[in-house]
């Protein structure tokens, strides 16, 4: 790790560095990659990760699975912020939870020099589409995303992305106010509306419309699940135009 940054009292801004980050694909988007969290008295373990070029994930995720659970390093998931792959440098902007998780408390105590293994895409395997959500019509003109915190660096990779014609809106639920800048700089294409913690169901019922062309939502999984049935069950918003995950769940984590 090369720097460390407080963007705001909830986001810490983690940069690395590395000459394998040179062939780090900087596909953008909501593109999802995988912190890979030091065992307990440090290192990684074997599952084949750090093969060069980087294997699949179907690989080395099976293998990772096959190991016993107190021996398998804990993966956390994130959007890259930015990818600087001349540089070998990315990006990884990380929401601090409380309480924390694995992530959030390795965050925390993580200092410039510190090494962390990451997976990602590897540009020398081409275009796969692993880990990306946002799959909208090939011409669309509206869209609509639901994010909360967890979220927001998946908001503006998608943002970066939007044909000229493209309009929406941005439902984006935040607990702390003083995060609000992490919304700041979005394109002038994306309506940004900040929404209160637990405010974002009855949002996305006040502002959706069913003749949006795309939807995505991520962040909370019950959150999502329940702005999903607003979407498709309340406004008859058709299934295949909907995108949705679960980024994680009140209480614990979802899976690695």
């Amino acid at each position: 790790m090369s720097r460390r940054e407080m963007l705001s009292p909830n986001f810490l801004r983690l940069t690395f560095s590395g000459d394998a980050l040179q062939h780090f694909a900087p596909w953008g988007l909501d593109q999802r990659i995988k912190l890979v969290l030091p065992l307990p008295g440090g290192g990684l373990a074997d599952f084949g990760l750090l093969d060069d070029p980087t294997p699949h994930p179907s690989d080395w995720y099976t293998r990772w699975k096959a190991l016993p659970p107190d021996e398998r390093n804990v993966l956390r998931t994130y959007t890259p912020a930015a990818i600087r792959a001349e540089a070998g440098e990315i990006d990884v902007d990380l929401y601090l939870h409380t309480p924390d998780g694995p992530a959030s408390r390795w965050a925390r105590g993580a200092r410039v020099g510190d090494t962390l293994v990451i997976t990602g895409p590897d540009v020398r395997n081409g275009w796969t589409g692993y880990g990306i959500h946002w799959h909208p019509p090939e011409q669309y003109t509206s869209f609509l995303l639901v994010a909360d915190e967890t979220a927001i660096p998946a908001v503006r990779g998608i943002a970066a992305s939007l044909p000229p014609a493209a309009r929406g809106i941005a439902i984006v639920e935040i607990g702390d106010h003083a995060d609000d800048v992490t919304v700041a700089g979005l394109s002038r294409q994306v309506d940004v509306r900040v929404v209160g913690r637990g405010e974002t169901e009855a949002a996305v019922r006040a502002w959706a419309t069913p003749d949006v062309d795309v939807a995505w939502l991520a962040g909370e999984s019950g959150v999502v699940t329940a702005s999903r049935r607003v979407l498709v069950r309340e406004l008859g918003l058709p299934r295949e135009r909907v995108a949705f995950l679960g980024y994680w769940r009140e209480g614990g984590a979802l899976v690695d």
